[in-house]
């Protein structure tokens, strides 16, 4: 399931960002007429600009570096929202480019700089460490923290209690609690907002493939996968064409699952992701064989040369 958070984390980036530049150009007035007010860090704000472009480019490794002098220039200035802000954001980065543990320590410095200023933890990053978490296979760890969200005395956003009760929903479908993951798409399907289309359709194959209802789980993912692409979600979108093809497989619809196995080892090896590309591809390629597809068998051959070595 990696990456079901990425589009989550760039919108809270993104807002970040867009909150930092406001505030520092922000004046006031008076009776005795305009006053200016304090001066703004300009060179904090460019670059967290070129930070955000560089993200939006993906180009995470840089907008990483970027964001280390944003760090750099926040503790220089003392300003506890600038380093929380940097420490997330640089965890975005990291965890973009699957440097989970380092994300982890990144989400732990941002907790106990607001902790040590007696702030409370924002769900946001609580959420985010969750994630990470559960990239990392700390499955339980994950459960715990995502208890500590809901436990907040402030209700979170929409959106971080969306993401929320998805991942719990994964979490549980990892443990064979088909009751909790039931329970989970349940509160899901209560939450409004934008965003949401896809990990709802996610949910529900994940709780049809649990009940052995794999031609619906086969759909339910497919529409998930076609909602990512369209909010540009490429990493999760190869998993949910995968968890396709794997609820088509059980369905004894080898041709089918075979495309399915292709298209998300396709991509994910365009991505750079070469060990979730090499299994899906082998995957395909059994498959077609026994489904005596030449074409898909030709295809994946085609492209497991582009990652084993010369």
């Amino acid at each position: 399931m990696n990456g079901h958070f990425a589009a989550f984390a760039n919108r809270r980036l993104t807002g970040l960002l867009i909150v930092l530049s406001m505030v520092v150009f922000l004046g006031c007035s008076s009776s005795r007429g305009v006053r200016r007010g304090p001066k703004s860090d300009e060179n904090l704000v460019r670059t967290n600009r070129a930070a955000e472009i560089a993200f939006k480019n993906e180009k995470f490794s840089q907008a990483a570096n970027l964001y280390r002098q944003v760090l750099k220039q926040a503790y220089i200035r003392d300003d506890l929202s600038a380093v929380v802000d940097a420490q997330y954001n640089l965890a975005v980065c990291q965890l973009k480019m699957d440097d989970c543990d380092r994300a982890l320590e990144r989400v732990y410095l941002a907790a106990a700089e607001s902790a040590a200023r007696d702030r409370v933890t924002g769900a946001d990053i609580l959420l985010l460490e969750a994630t990470i978490l559960y990239r990392l296979g700390k499955l339980n760890q994950a459960r715990q923290v995502t208890d500590e969200i809901l436990l907040l005395n402030q209700r979170p956003s929409a959106q971080v209690e969306a993401k929320t009760h998805f991942l719990r929903g994964v979490l549980a479908d990892r443990r064979g609690d088909i009751d909790r993951l039931r329970s989970e798409l349940e509160a899901l399907n209560r939450v409004t907002g934008p965003g949401m289309a896809a990990d709802r359709e996610e949910l529900t194959g994940r709780l049809a493939m649990a009940e052995n209802r794999w031609h619906d789980a086969a759909g339910a993912f497919d529409r998930a996968a076609a909602q990512r692409r369209r909010d540009l979600d490429y990493r999760q979108m190869a998993e949910n064409l995968a968890l396709a093809a794997r609820a088509s497989e059980q369905a004894g619809k080898r041709r089918q699952a075979a495309k399915r196995y292709l298209r998300a080892g396709r991509s994910a090896l365009l991505q750079g992701k070469n060990r979730q590309a090499q299994k899906w591809l082998n995957q395909a390629s059994g498959l077609a064989r026994q489904a005596g597809d030449d074409f898909v068998v030709q295809q994946t051959h085609f492209y497991l040369k582009q990652i084993e070595p010369p």
